[in-house]
């Protein structure tokens, strides 16, 4: 056997890529005209493209075949002679030659011969694999009979039947392949009955072909061949390379099978696969296995041996196909094509910006593919591939093309509010033009590069930033009102507001500023300050000015939001430092003289901020939380007031249970401002003392009686207290107190809006009347917007208005200057009717007290004193503890009444409160109120049988606002540090047994400042006792009893001027 083989890898070697791939071709294509053996010749004529035919000779010789072709081309092997050579191994025409010539025997492995020893198997198959179309089909021929089996079922009955007879009967190997094979027949096959075939759908018989390799004789229905089958598997293979064609860089894929058994290749032609699904194939009389099945494969590919991709195809196949090819089939990739695989980054954005000539911006978009731009396109129905050449390596190269990439960036122009133009360009108008010009480019960011190909500087905007300004002073006429005047600015350019507001009616955002360029008017802002004008109530004269009364200084801190330029004269400069930093300095005017007060660092910052309201003739709230001083820091501007402008008549309008709280506080604190209580019957006499004093305290519910005569007076101030009393704006008293007459207003209160906005405006209404105009237009205004639609910028506004003319500070806002433990004595009056009893009951019980002391002497008589103290202590607390058969009618407390004013503003400002008492039944009458009213509260006395439960239900549950707690069955050892204000309804005589009560809540774990407040009863008892604890505190030991301490320590100076009348 010749070691030399004539076969298509010989031709492969021999052969340039291209004249081996061009003549399989032709030889493909039949444009071989003849083609025979001749001797040691094989002759052949082959088409021309220039002329008739070329005639080609192959020289056979023993280990050498040489060509011969008349063609132009200096090839050995051209294409023609690789054509007539494929057809001599077709024919096996050089093996025969061999054969003749030299006795060389050919290699049969190829061409399987038949075994030489008869079949064993009693059928012979036929198969068929054209009978029908997605069908194969099976005949079945009886070996013996030669006749066709037509009953397959007949058989195996047949031997079911035999196995039962004998069960020693046994199938031989080929007779259990053949039943076998019938058994899935009969499962995956239809009979044709008449024919005899069975016939197996396509997409069913890849398990037939195994089955069919068992029988020992298979036969091609058409050429009536034996078929022999191989378990070797066979492989496609892909070699991929590139060729030049009119300078034009084509993809060239060739497939090609390998054997395991044999170092050859095969054209791809050359092996027959069954279907599509099936992998098994076919070379002349051999059926193996294949690697792989041909829809697995892009169809366009497994036409021919050879596939030339070019343009978009070329593209799609390297960049799509060939990692999944690379995958599932040995690939081979020629040097180059690693070249193609190019990395694959996203493309630049190019945008090329021109003017057009209606001054529009004109815009072009392209893409740049590393150094290759390419045109956006507004079909992307076409492939995603391109070719392009590289300049600089002289390569024609694929990119793929991200239409998703640049779909977003054409939208991303178009949502910078391009139009499209009828070619691919987009354009712009005046106003988005320089949006996209000065901001949109600026934040384009990596990924976009923009060229101009005109001068685009008429779209820059100036680059000084334009600002607007308010020029603000107070009017000539009078410091109650300022004049602003608002105009634009860029750099030192003047622009003039009724230039700017005409601007932006008219819709445009920008305009020119001669040559400088364009501004863009905040077109937002000045209409927010056109509204806030208006909401303040600005008058506009014909210069841009606007006249605003001074109390709406708000307006200001407005124009500062809205971003403008405050320009101020000297004096409003500094009005403006003053009222918009009062609320963070202390520093300010020197503290009054005559105030007999230490005082802490928010009411220092309170006293300037009142004194600054009366230095510029405003009016004000302050809101200070309870307990904070409001009264003190009243009584300092007054003083100031007086030591500075000389004495005036001050009128303090205040609830009837805190009159004598203010009497009592101006002669602690403000010894030098006399005082005039206007109250009690005989008051008509008393009111032309008003000019000889200082202060006047008068009553809400007296000043509606005296409205007539008060009003006669023109007072320094009016001063509300508690100005909530007026927040109903119809009620006679509010009517009446803004019939009152002076120079400056101020009203005090812990809680200046209680349920209402209404509220708000009643309480201004009163300090400036139509600084919140009228209350149909305050409620047009505001109180629908916020309350209704919760408009958050009509609040802003609001408080913008309203801010300069209140001060609040909460305890936690002045946590840091209070002392951990603040103690307050709050006074209140007995009612006419009380203090009548009160009195009665002191004359009885003084003259037999005084009859006992001259009897027994005093020191036997200290028992009938505290006996005697305590019943009108009683009477101070309530009457009702009093014996009731004396009470005669008498249910009104002026202490009760002051306690229920006072909690509900505690609640309210979301405190809790401990209230002690050593009177039970005292602690019954509040516990019925609280009731009546929806109070929640806990309750412990001596009669508690689960105190524990009741301390923890306080402590946990925030809910409740107060603990009503018996003195001596709570005065120790609880731990109630849930509360921040304790309250004595009735102080003890003994301070140590205060503290201790206090210390429920003043101990550790409490986290607040705590308040304690001792309710005294003005001109009874209650005070003497009071002003004698003051004496005598040093001398009161708390470890011994109380009250017999007390008595024992009283002279009888003391007890006379207890029992005394004031």
């Amino acid at each position: 056997m010749s070691e030399f083989k004539f076969n298509y890898d010989f031709l492969k070697k021999n052969a340039t890529a291209g004249s081996w791939r061009r003549g399989y071709e032709v030889y493909q294509k039949d444009l071989i005209l003849e083609a025979y053996p001749e001797k040691n010749f094989f002759k052949g004529k082959v088409k021309g493209n220039y002329q008739d035919h070329y005639v080609t000779d192959l020289i056979f010789k023993k280990n050498k075949i040489e060509a011969r072709c008349n063609c132009p081309l200096k090839e050995e092997w051209c294409k023609h002679s690789v054509a007539i050579a494929l057809k001599a191994i077709e024919s096996g025409a050089y093996e025969k030659w061999l054969l003749e010539k030299h006795e060389v025997e050919p290699d049969i492995s190829d061409i399987i011969a038949a075994p030489i020893e008869s079949p064993k198997g009693n059928y012979i198959f036929h198969f068929n694999p054209k009978r029908r179309q997605n069908f194969f089909s099976i005949l079945v021929r009886d070996r013996s009979t030669n006749k066709i089996v037509r009953s397959i079922e007949s058989i195996l009955r047949v031997l079911i039947e035999v196995q039962k007879a004998d069960p020693n009967f046994k199938l031989n190997d080929i007779q259990k392949s053949e039943i076998g094979l019938f058994q899935t027949l009969l499962k995956i096959s239809k009979q044709d009955k008449k024919a005899g075939w069975y016939d197996i759908p396509i997409t069913k018989f890849a398990p037939v072909f195994p089955l069919l390799a068992e029988q020992e004789e298979v036969l091609d229905e058409k050429t009536k061949e034996r078929i022999m089958f191989t378990e070797n598997m066979w492989s496609l293979n892909m070699d991929v390379s590139t060729t030049n064609v009119n300078g034009a860089t084509n993809i060239v894929l060739e497939l090609f099978w390998t054997r395991p058994d044999k170092d050859e290749t095969y054209p791809f032609e050359e092996i027959k696969y069954f279907s599509r699904q099936i992998k098994w194939g076919r070379y002349k009389n051999v059926i193996f296995p294949i690697n792989i099945a041909m829809n697995e494969l892009p169809q366009n590919i497994i036409k021919s041996t050879f596939t030339d991709l070019k343009d978009a195809d070329g593209g799609k196949f390297v960049y799509e196909e060939l990692p999944h090819l690379r995958e599932i089939m040995n690939v081979k990739i020629a040097d180059n094509i690693s070249k193609l695989l190019m990395e694959h980054k996203p493309p630049i954005n190019v945008v090329t910006l021109g003017i057009d000539y209606d001054q529009s911006l004109k815009a072009s978009l392209e893409f740049d593919y590393s150094g290759v731009k390419v045109p956006y396109s507004k079909s992307n129905d076409k492939s995603p591939y391109l070719s392009v050449k590289s300049d600089v390596e002289d390569l024609v190269y694929w990119i793929k093309r991200d239409y998703q990439h640049e779909q977003m960036a054409y939208n991303m122009l178009l949502a910078c509010k391009f139009v499209p133009m009828q070619t691919n360009n987009l354009a712009l108008e005046k106003e988005n033009a320089i949006d996209f010009y000065n901001y949109y480019i600026q934040q384009a960011g990596e990924g976009w590069k923009f060229e101009e190909r005109d001068d685009m500087n008429f779209f820059k905007l100036v680059p000084e930033p334009f600002k607007m300004c308010a020029k603000i002073d107070f009017s000539e006429e009078s410091i109650d009102s300022m004049e602003i005047k608002i105009y634009g600015q860029v750099g030192e350019e003047i622009i003039d507001f009724d230039d700017i507001y005409e601007t932006i009616q008219s819709g445009e955002k920008y305009a020119r500023v001669r040559s400088l360029g364009f501004v863009e008017y905040p077109a937002q802002n000045i209409y927010q300050i056109m509204r806030s004008f208006n909401s303040f109530d600005a008058y506009r004269n014909n210069d841009n000015t606007f006249l605003v009364k001074t109390y709406r200084v708000g307006l200001i801190t407005e124009l500062q939001n809205q971003g403008f330029e405050l320009v101020m004269s000297e004096k409003f400069q500094k009005f403006w430092e003053q009222i918009s930093t009062f609320s963070t300095t202390s520093e300010g005017i020197d503290l009054p003289k005559g105030v007999k007060a230490e005082f802490r660092e928010y009411q220092v910052k309170g006293f300037n901020w009142l004194w600054f309201l009366y230095q510029y003739g405003l009016n004000g709230i302050l809101a200070d939380d309870m307990g904070l001083g409001k009264t003190l820091q009243a009584l300092a501007l007054l003083q100031k007031a007086k030591e500075v402008d000389g004495p005036q008549p001050t009128l303090v309008i205040a609830p009837t249970t805190v009159v004598f709280n203010w009497e009592a506080e101006i002669q602690k604190f403000t010894p030098g401002l006399s005082c005039l209580k206007i109250a009690g019957a005989d008051r008509k006499t008393l009111f032309k003392e008003i000019p000889n004093h200082d202060i006047i305290i008068t009553s809400y519910a007296l000043v509606r009686r005296d409205i007539a005569k008060l009003k006669k007076y023109n007072f320094r101030y009016v001063i509300l207290d508690e100005s909530q009393n007026i927040k109903n704006a119809i009620s006679q008293t509010a009517q009446a107190v803004k019939e009152l007459n002076s120079d400056h207003k101020l009203a005090l209160s812990g809680t200046p809006i209680e349920n209402k906005l209404e509220e708000l405006w009643s309480v201004f209404d009163f300090l400036m009347p139509g600084f919140l105009f009228n209350v149909a237009e305050f409620n047009y205004r505001y109180v629908t917007p916020i309350m209704e639609r919760q408009d958050k910028t009509v609040e802003k506004r609001l408080k913008l208005q309203i801010f300069p003319f209140i001060l609040r500070r909460m305890k936690r806002d002045v946590a840091k200057d209070l002392p951990d433990k603040v103690e307050n004595m709050a006074y209140c009056e007995l009612t006419d009717e009380q203090r009548d009893f009160y009195l009665e009951v002191l004359d009885s019980t003084k003259e037999e007290l005084f009859k006992s002391i001259e009897l027994n002497g005093l020191e036997k008589s200290r028992m009938s004193i505290f006996s005697a103290l305590l019943r009108l202590r009683q009477i101070c607390c309530h009457p009702k503890l009093y014996d009731k058969d004396h009470v005669k009618g008498v249910i009104q407390s002026g202490k009760f009444e002051y306690l229920k004013g006072m909690l509900e503003q505690i609640i309210q400002e979301k405190h809790r409160v401990l209230l002690f008492s050593q009177f039970v039944d005292m602690l019954d009458i509040i516990k019925a109120w609280l009731e009546r009213s929806g109070i929640p509260y806990e309750y412990l006395t001596g009669k508690t049988k689960d105190r524990q439960k009741a301390v923890e239900n306080f402590n946990n549950n925030p809910n409740i606002p107060i603990f009503l707690i018996s003195l001596k069955a709570g005065g120790t050892g609880l731990n109630l540090t849930g509360a921040d204000y304790v309250i004595h309804y009735d102080p003890w005589w003994n301070p140590a047994v205060e503290d201790q009560a206090t210390d429920r809540a003043y101990r550790i774990g409490q986290t607040k400042k705590v308040f304690v407040y001792r309710l005294i009863t003005k001109n009874t008892v209650e005070e003497k006792i009071q002003k004698i604890k003051g004496r005598k505190r040093d001398l009161v030991d708390s470890v011994v009893s109380i009250d017999r301490n007390i008595a024992k320590s009283l002279t009888m100076e003391d007890i006379k001027d207890i029992f005394s009348v004031d």
